[in-house]
């Protein structure tokens, strides 16, 4: 498989050297350092371990072009830093931003969806109780949900004591037999046909496990649809016209 898919290390960073540590020196540095460190032939075919690219910015029109160009080519984004920037490990303070494909959405609309369970919450959130849930939309013809997004980011504190108040509300012993889930999908409780969202998405995109045949690329909740029932909430065939129109 090496063959058909050769695997490459992108070197972007350095923070410790021969028993030196460079997160408190400025990202000029920590460059310069990591291109002395790694040697290349700045051939990609032959190389395993390369260096990033990086480019000098001074304008912001520059900036969008280099983000379109890495989106054009299937990536998430770019990495902007500052020169003068150190490295604080689990902050960024402003000395690095990820400018990334979720800012230039390619989708307009929100999708309503049906919350089918969830998943136990782990660290922080084993107080809330949830970690992840399944969100699914409406096949009319087979009168089933089908899955489209397991969402387990972007929620607040607030969001997610009020998703697990309302799912405890709804819970289920069994999985309810108009839901079409694929094993790789199943949740940790079921939750009965009641509880709408509208979800904001960046993208759909053709997925192998999610029964609907598509997912919604970094799903996040925008609110719950107290005023929309179940079979109300988005359908298959909107789905699908909604991706032939990204």
């Amino acid at each position: 498989m090496k063959k058909e898919i050769p695997l490459k290390l992108f070197c972007f960073e350095l923070l410790f050297k021969d028993g030196k540590s460079y997160i408190g020196e400025p990202f000029r540095t920590r460059r310069k350092v990591l291109v002395e460190s790694v040697k290349t032939t700045h051939d990609v075919a032959r190389d395993t371990i390369l260096i990033a690219n990086q480019e000098e910015v001074s304008n912001e029109k520059r900036l969008e072009e280099l983000f379109d160009e890495a989106v054009g080519k299937g990536l998430e984004g770019i990495l902007a830093k500052k020169e003068d920037g150190v490295y604080k490990p689990g902050a960024r303070e402003w000395n690095w931003i990820k400018y990334k494909k979720s800012y230039s959405s390619k989708i307009n609309d929100t999708i309503d969806c049906l919350i089918l369970g969830y998943d136990f919450g782990k660290g922080k959130r084993t107080d809330f109780g949830i970690g992840a849930f399944l969100v699914g939309i409406y096949d009319e013809n087979k009168d089933c949900y089908l899955t489209v997004a397991k969402i387990g980011t972007g929620l607040t504190d607030k969001e997610w004591r009020e998703l697990q108040i309302k799912s405890q509300k709804s819970r289920v012993r069994i999985k309810p037999k108009n839901y079409s889930v694929n094993k790789a999908m199943e949740c940790d409780v079921w939750v009965a046909p009641a509880i709408v969202v509208e979800i904001k998405a960046d993208e759909i995109t053709k997925s192998p496990v999610h029964s609907a045949g598509l997912a919604l690329r970094f799903p996040r909740l925008q609110r719950f649809r107290e005023d929309k029932k179940p079979v109300d909430v988005t359908t298959i065939k909107e789905i699908f016209e909604m991706a032939k129109s990204q």
